[in-house]
Order: C-alpha cells, then structure tokens, then sequence
C-alpha cells in the first residue's frame, strides 16, 4: 500500500460523494496490507481501501433524494443489488451480486467516497467521528451475539480482536449469565474487561479449555463465540462448549480448518455461521445499545492518513485494538 494523490470521485445516479472524516482499520484491511491468498484471488488493483467510516455529505448525484449536504453519515459496507433470491427474501447482506465497499469498489481511506444513497445510515449528530466508523464492525459483533441467544448463558468469545471485545459488551447488555474472553494480547484483553468481560484467559500462558472447565465445574460453556477463526481456536471451541451448546463461527482462516466432525455429533453441537450484519435491522439495534455502550475504549490509536503503517503495524503486533485514520 501507498499513499497517493488522485482525482476526486464524482458521485453518478443515486450516488452521494462523502468527504471522509474518520476511518477506522477493519481485520479485512490486514488481510489486504499482507496481500494473502484471499486478497490475491478477490482484489484487482490499484483499489483505494477501508471501509468503516463516518463522514459528511459534500455533494449529491441525480436521483438522490433522502440526504442532504451536510448530514452525518456512515454506510454500509455491503452494496447489494435489490433483485436476486438474497435481496428479495431479507438477506441482502448474502446478496448474490454484492458489492463491497474498499474490496470491489475505493474505499475510505481518502479524503472523499462515492457510495451508493441506498447504503448510506444517518448518523446521530451526538456520535462521536472516533467512535462512528466503528458501527460496521459493532453490527458484526451485534449479529453474532443475538444469533447466539446469549440471554442467562455462560458464554466464552475467543479471539480478542475488536469484534470479540465488543462481542463482550453485548452480551452482557443482552443478558449472559458470564462472559468470559480468551485471546493472546494483554492489551485487548485488558479492554475486553473495561467492557463487559467477567475474566479472561490469555491463551499464550494458559490453557483456555481446563480454564473454562474450572469456571463451569466441569461442564462447559453454554455458547462459544469463536472470532478468531485460528485452527487452534476453533478446536478449542468444540473442546469448551457443553453439550447440547451452540458455537457461533464467525472468524475467518487463512487456511482449510479441519475438525472434530465426531466431537460435534456425539455432543450434538449446534455450529452457527455468521457473516456480515442484517441490512438494516441490525444498525437500528446497533444504534439502540450504543446508547447504553461507551465504545471509546476500543480506539487506542488516532492516527492523520499518511501515517497509517504504523497504525497497521501496531495491529499485527497486537499493540492496538482500534486504530482510526484521519484524512483531513
């Protein structure tokens, strides 16, 4: 990745440009600066990336008619058709012919984004820019959590990046019994326990299993979100949850996992997939607990644009959990 100078994007039919005024660095975005197989095989560049993001309406292209320059917006990163099988039956963010925003079309770390009107969440005037970009990867986390009906369960997220730790936040806003957090950075660690973790267990120095056993007496978690998406981690989870229990996946791997097919038959395992966030039910849920959540503890480094490999860098070394760019 470079920083350079280019053309400002001009917004087309039901288009909006945006001057950005915070962007914030997504696990995607590590996934794309060290250029992995995934990458390789999806990006074609040059692509201007990032796609958590707040800012303010600058112009507006035809046909727009539901913001305004001026308003306070951030988006959805999913750019979905409105016409496929997906779209029509309430799962747009599984649209068949979605775009994504800095993977399929620029991104957010710029000065200005052309994003589709249809996209686009108004955000309230009282969010702060440092906070705001963190909607997209919240809703993440806020789709999970309720996928796992975590309401009076003893519940463990392991993986103690951004999602997991505010993973930890709603689930105690939403009613588990216990939240436990497993993960390798006592940095991330220590903010999962400023917002909402009961313990933690730092999977480097200690084995995460025979601890949640001790804490259970023996007889497991009731869900196990698994955020990692490390081998290790998802053998773990099917190692940690009761019977009878549910294990929400969310994590990505960079490699082919396998698995336990046995452990999750013998112990009737419900196994739960999640990806992305519904649109837009869940950035009104989202937006309804962060009247309840202070999410700034999350953002340990702001950073102006031109300086964003060391915010990069701080990330893969695990020194950071959110780091949010500026481009003005």
């Amino acid at each position: 990745m470079e920083l350079v100078e280019t053309q400002t994007p001009r917004p087309g039919p039901g288009e909006v440009l945006i001057k950005v005024a915070a962007a914030s660095i997504c696990g995607t975005d590590l996934h794309i600066y060290s250029w992995d197989e995934w990458s390789r095989s999806r990006i074609s560049p040059p692509r201007i990336v990032g796609h958590e993001f707040c800012g303010h309406v600058e112009e507006v292209g035809p046909g727009v008619g539901e913001v305004v320059p001026g308003d306070y917006v951030s988006a959805e990163t999913h750019i979905f058709c409105g016409r496929c099988f997906m779209c029509r039956t309430g799962r747009a963010h599984l649209c068949e012919n979605v775009q994504i925003i800095g993977i399929d079309r620029d991104g957010a770390f710029a000065e200005y984004i052309v994003v589709p009107e249809k996209v686009l969440w108004k955000n309230d005037p009282a969010l702060p820019e440092k906070v705001a970009p963190l909607q997209e990867p919240f809703g993440n986390a806020v789709h999970a959590v309720k996928r796992a009906e975590v309401g009076g369960e003893r519940v463990v997220i392991i993986g103690d990046g951004p999602i997991g730790i505010f993973a930890c936040a709603i689930a105690r806003v939403l009613g588990a019994r216990e939240v436990w957090l497993v993960g390798l950075s006592e940095t991330r660690l220590a903010a999962g326990l400023r917002l909402g973790a009961d313990a933690v267990v730092n999977a480097s120095s200690q084995d995460p299993v025979a601890a949640i056993e001790e804490w259970t007496g023996g007889k497991g978690a009731d869900v196990v979100l698994e955020m990692s998406g490390s081998p290790a981690a998802w053998d773990n989870a099917l190692r940690a949850v009761r019977p009878g229990g549910r294990v929400v996946a969310f994590g990505l791997s960079r490699d082919k996992i396998s698995w336990d097919l046995n452990r999750v038959v013998f112990k009737e395992i419900e196994v739960i997939g999640i990806v992305g966030r519904l649109i837009f039910e869940t950035w009104y849920e989202a937006s309804e607990l962060l009247a309840e959540l202070d999410l700034s503890p999350a953002v340990t480094d702001e950073l102006p644009l031109e300086d964003f490999e060391a915010g990069f860098e701080k990330l893969f070394r695990r020194e950071a959990v959110k780091v949010v760019l500026y481009p003005q």
